[in-house]
Order: structure tokens, then sequence, then C-alpha cells
């Protein structure tokens, strides 16, 4: 009697294990793929480093094809690059090179002054008038001054969207959609 109790409790004993192992083995799997999304600031860096540097003009975290990627927009001399980053791995999902036209010539001109202010510092702006999640920044030419233009998905689920000069770090609008 006791040979059959020492065998039975020996087998709950190693059953447990193996499915504690299992559970721990199937938890790890799940974390580590929330755990792999790259910051935009990576993104900007694998960007810049496939154009070879570069002014970025714009970066946005977007859903395409069912794929959450950054979009990043450079200017360098008389090119324009547009390089899609899968924002799990890091891995360059596409990459086009234009030559810019007359018209990119003119906005050019138009925004040949630097911002004064980082894209980070005017995320910072943004986010002190309107509290969420920044889902799109753009740097654009506005009634001759530089723009950033910040899109920030609220705890609410509406969108509201920040205009901050890009010279003085000032808000110049805050419009939240219903």
């Amino acid at each position: 009697m006791k040979v059959i109790t020492t065998v039975l409790a020996s087998a709950v004993l190693v059953g447990g294990l193996g499915a504690s192992a299992y559970a721990m083995t199937d938890q790890s799997k799940s974390s580590t793929k929330t755990q792999t999304t790259i910051e935009e600031a990576k993104a900007k860096d694998i960007a810049l480093q496939k154009t070879d540097g570069g002014d970025i003009t714009n970066i946005q975290l977007a859903i395409d094809d069912g794929v959450k990627q950054y979009e990043v927009d450079i200017t360098k001399g008389n090119k324009e690059y547009d390089v899609d980053i899968d924002s799990s791995s890091g891995k360059i999902i596409e990459f086009d090179e234009e030559q810019k036209d007359d018209e990119d010539e003119k906005e050019e001109k138009l925004q040949n002054v630097s911002p004064a202010i980082s894209l980070d510092q005017a995320i910072k702006t943004a986010l002190k008038s309107a509290k969420g999640t920044v889902n799109e920044t753009d740097l654009e030419q506005e009634s001759n001054r530089l723009v950033y233009e910040i899109e920030i998905d609220t705890a609410d689920k509406r969108e509201a969207t920040v205009s901050v000069d890009a010279k003085n770090g000032g808000v110049i609008s805050v419009e939240i959609d219903d």
C-alpha cells in the first residue's frame, strides 16, 4: 500500500511540475510579443541610416494592411525619401526615393528656416494641451510660419489636433473632434 501511495504522489508531483513549466513557457511567449515594439527614436535612427542622413520632415505611427508601422519622410539635398518601418521588428517594409519637383522647391524655400524647437519639445507642449497618445506629427508651412501639427488620441476616444509654433514653441490652436 505504501508503494502505491508513493507512486501516486510522485506521479501527481511530476504532472504538476510539467503543467507549471508549460504554463510559464506559454506566458513568457505572450509577454514577449508585447515587448517588441520599437520606440519612435529608434525608427528615426533606422530611417536616417537607410538614407545616409537628411532632415526628417514627418514621422507617424500608422497601421497599413494590418501592420503597425512608422512612416518616416526625409528630405536630403534634391531628394525625398519615404521609409516605412515595422514597429515590432524594426525592419524596413518599404523604401521610396523621389526627385523633388518645382512645387517642392517652393515649399522648401518657405521652410528654409529650421524649426527652433525640436519635435520632442513640440510633442511635450501639445500633450499639456490635450492628454493622450500621439499618433501623428507633421511639420508644415502655414501662413508663412513653420508649424508642428500633432494629432493625439485622447482617453475619451476623441482626436485632438494641436498646432505648435515651431519657432517659439507656443500653442497656436487646439481642435478636438467629437
